[in-house]
């Protein structure tokens, strides 16, 4: 099966590249550079060859060519409700900060001070460690979140059956963003900050939990509107409090905490993507960006492959074929 599976990725692979570059002979590398979990400069003598092609397309041809691979790839997706998590996640970068793309690290604990960071949207499977990236778009200072959350869901929102939720670390509590996801009815979970005079009143006046609907006026284009959502406080659950806004409504303190457990494990499994990435030298952020959407194409192929050919060898197993 993983013999199979890794054929099928290669031939994949190099039907995408085909379209991209009008050449196959880079899958190769690649390839061996995600599995040898090394620089794609360190594997092959094509690199340079590889970056000037790179650098012959726009960002929108990647994203056009993953898209179209993806969409044929969708049938073999999960069928009914799925979650979907969208975060940040940043690829640490060691040089000058001198272009828009390259931004400071939001962690303080790292070795690196700045950053090439992507917007991600990921199918939470609810196993312990795993999570499977559906796409991302690039980060730059200055970007819209709520133009680009728009992006990134209305791209994979038809691969499923029924989004059960989206759920949303606290970088992403924003107003406007709640506003957009209320009015398009799309459910959601976002562990939003303390911050403003309400909330913090809220926080200091509850015990244990409170539940109740929570307005915030917001300005767009010279316009003012009003964002309506239900807010939860829930305190001392595992030594902390938690704050969150959802389009659902819990009943329980634990509820919301236990839903948002399933995101927690993104941040794990962004430490083991790290360390299982396709690695390059270049500072450009194109060139960057292609690794890095070459790198979830090549996660997403072998994860549903493997699935479905273990689906495939069970059902020859009930029926008794060879």
């Amino acid at each position: 099966m993983l013999i199979k599976s890794i054929k099928y990725v290669k031939k994949q692979l190099k039907e995408l590249f085909y379209k991209l570059f009008s050449k196959e002979k880079y899958a190769e590398p690649v390839l061996h550079a995600a599995q040898a979990k090394t620089y794609i400069e360190t594997v092959s003598n094509k690199a340079d060859s590889l970056h000037r092609d790179i650098n012959q397309i726009y960002e929108e041809d990647i994203q056009k060519e993953y898209l179209n691979f993806m969409n044929k790839l969708a049938p073999k997706f999960r069928r009914g409700k799925v979650r979907l998590g969208i975060d940040f996640h940043e690829i640490g970068y060691y040089g000058k900060k001198n272009k828009p793309h390259i931004i400071g690290t939001a962690y303080g604990n790292k070795s690196y001070k700045n950053a090439f960071k992507y917007i991600t949207v990921s199918l939470l499977t609810g196993k312990k460690e795993e999570r499977v990236h559906l796409y991302a778009l690039p980060w730059h200072i200055g970007q819209d979140l709520v133009s680009t959350v728009e992006l990134l869901l209305s791209a994979v929102i038809h691969w499923f059956d029924k989004i059960e939720i989206v759920q949303f670390d606290r970088g992403f509590y924003n107003a406007e963003l709640v506003y957009w996801l209320e009015n398009n009815k799309i459910p959601y979970l976002i562990h939003a900050k303390k911050g403003g005079k309400l909330i913090s009143r809220l926080v200091k006046e509850t015990k244990s939990f409170y539940k109740g609907v929570y307005e915030s006026k917001f300005c767009r284009n010279k316009s003012s509107y009003m964002m309506k959502t239900n807010l939860f406080i829930c305190k001392n659950i595992k030594n902390k409090n938690w704050i969150f806004v959802s389009s659902l409504w819990f009943t329980k303190k634990e509820q919301p905490v236990m839903w948002y457990k399933n995101r927690w494990q993104i941040e794990t499994n962004y430490s083991v993507n790290n360390q299982n990435r396709i690695m390059s030298k270049s500072t450009n952020y194109l060139v960057r960006y292609f690794y890095f959407m070459c790198d979830i194409l090549l996660q997403s192929i072998f994860h549903w492959s493997i699935d479905q050919w273990l689906i495939s060898d069970t059902q020859k197993l009930f029926l008794g074929e060879k």
